[in-house]
């Protein structure tokens, strides 16, 4: 992931190691992503981790205080998004300055059944998907770049309508570049007759399919196809042997969010490993904020 961070436009990686008896002992990779070079840059900048930190032994001040050393300067907050049950090591970070939000998640487990997964998915999924099969919609694999065009092209529909920033191309197009040839990247497209209507990305690793990005137009929409993608790539995950289906996140608890809805109905384990966050300059935050919600509502 450092690579590909390294080649996106206003991401830059933030990689720390820590060092023991001249072995590394700690690990942790976070990316700084920003909206834009002068003012928009500096009130939108923040660290994005996923998964970390990764210590040999249970005390992580010690990397986690370099970390905010490093990134603290320059962004306006940090926030490690947690994949696994971190309640370990809450005292930790709340020791350090971080607070602790709830965010819910629905894992899929592939080792089941493929018609035991089907009959998990709530009546109107089932439906839907049966729909868009009637309808001869199908899903299709990226077989390179030009797909990946497609695929973006869908997303900024998407971002755009929800009044969401997306990142730049150039993320996409090097996370193919870079986990394609380690067979750790699946893009599915679904297709309408001519038209490519719907598009979900998923990284793979260690037996787990996490979902990133998906977007579609309006036809994808009423055709059901994002409902299709996510049951082909079930299937095709049961089928490679992959233990875990995991949607990369469904919103805070109690909160009205579409995406999360949408997982919602396919099933699955809820889960809240939640998230940890801290901000660095308060004033800056609050600005940038309200700066970010005006975009959402004007445009």
């Amino acid at each position: 992931m450092r690579d590909i961070f390294a080649a996106t436009k206003n991401y830059e990686p933030a990689i720390l190691a820590t060092e023991m008896d001249g072995e590394i002992e700690g690990l942790l990779l976070g990316c700084i992503i920003k909206e834009g070079g002068g003012l928009k840059g500096a009130f939108s900048s923040r660290v994005i981790v996923t998964g970390g930190p990764l210590s040999k032994r249970r005390d992580i001040k010690e990397i986690m205080k370099a970390f905010d050393e490093v990134v603290g300067p320059d962004s306006l907050y940090a926030q490690f998004r947690n994949l696994r049950d971190m309640s370990s090591r809450r005292l930790a970070f709340e020791g350090l300055g971080y607070a602790y939000e709830d965010h819910i998640n629905y894992i899929h487990d592939l080792t089941r059944p493929i018609d035991d997964i089907w009959r998990g998915f709530n009546t109107s999924r089932r439906r839907g998907i049966k729909k868009a099969e009637k309808n001869r919609v199908f899903a299709k694999d990226a077989e390179g770049e030009d797909d990946i065009e497609l695929l973006y092209e869908l997303l900024r529909e998407t971002y755009d309508a929800a009044g969401v920033p997306l990142a730049d191309k150039s993320l996409f197009t090097s996370t193919w570049r870079v986990l394609k040839p380690a067979n750790m990247i699946r893009v599915v497209l679904g297709v309408k007759g001519k038209d490519t209507v719907a598009g979900r990305l998923y990284l793979t690793y260690r037996g787990t399919i996490y979902e990133w990005y998906a977007g579609g137009s309006s036809v994808g929409k009423e055709e059901h196809a994002n409902e299709l993608l996510v049951w082909d790539t079930m299937q095709w995950g049961s089928r490679n042997g992959f233990k875990l289906f995991d949607f990369g996140g469904a919103g805070r608890p109690g909160e009205d969010y579409g995406p999360g809805e949408f997982k919602r109905l396919f099933g699955g384990s809820m889960t809240s490993f939640g998230r940890f966050e801290k901000v660095y300059h308060p004033m800056k935050h609050m600005i940038g904020r309200k700066g970010y919600d005006l975009l959402r509502r004007f445009g």
